[in-house]
Order: structure tokens, then C-alpha cells, then sequence
């Protein structure tokens, strides 16, 4: 996987966080800051689809997408938050003619 080059800054106590990330991984740097990045940015997808999701902005479907992960966790995700599924006849409908086309 091709890595594009960013810069740039951060505050004292994170920077003293990742030092000791990195002397307890063994790894450097660069990629403890990859790894946390790439953890920051997966939560803070799952927050905005659920907030999307709770104001109607988007489906139940396209939130679970927004967010990278299955339907079933994205369900999960919305129980964790106490938010109420916004199901219509129409979500009904479509999920049972996708349960046609799996099964047929």
C-alpha cells in the first residue's frame, strides 16, 4: 500500500503518549502515529454515521457503509448510544427481497 507523507503538529502529553507506545511496541514513531491515526479516524466514522443516522440523513444501510463496518454491528452501535432504529415499511421490504436473492 502506497503511504502519502503529512506533517503535522501535536501537543506535548500526546507526544509523550506516543514515546511511550513506542518503547513498549518496539516500534517507531511513524507508525505508532499510523496505527493511532488509523484508529482515530475508524471511531470517528462510526460517530458521524451515527449521527447522520439519528438526524435522517442517511439510511440505515448507507450509515452501516459510512461507518466500514456490517449492519449488524452498526445496529450494535446504535443500542450502545441508546438511539432507537428508524426502520420503515420500506427498509422491511427491501431487506426481505434481499433475503430472496441470497437464498434463491
Amino acid at each position: 500500500m502506497k503511504l502519502d507523507l503529512i506533517s503535522t503538529r501535536i501537543d506535548k502529553n500526546s507526544l509523550v503518549y506516543v514515546d511511550k507506545v513506542t518503547k513498549q511496541t518496539h516500534l517507531d514513531r511513524s507508525t505508532i502515529m499510523r496505527q493511532l491515526l488509523k484508529k482515530g479516524i475508524e471511531e470517528d466514522r462510526k460517530e458521524r454515521a451515527v449521527d447522520m443516522y439519528s438526524k435522517g440523513k442517511l439510511s440505515i444501510g448507507a450509515a452501516s457503509k459510512f461507518a466500514g463496518v456490517y449492519i449488524g454491528e452498526f445496529f450494535d452501535l446504535l443500542k450502545e448510544r441508546g438511539i432507537n432504529l428508524k426502520l420503515t415499511v420500506e427498509d422491511y421490504k427491501k431487506g426481505l427481497e434481499n433475503l430472496k436473492k441470497v437464498f434463491d
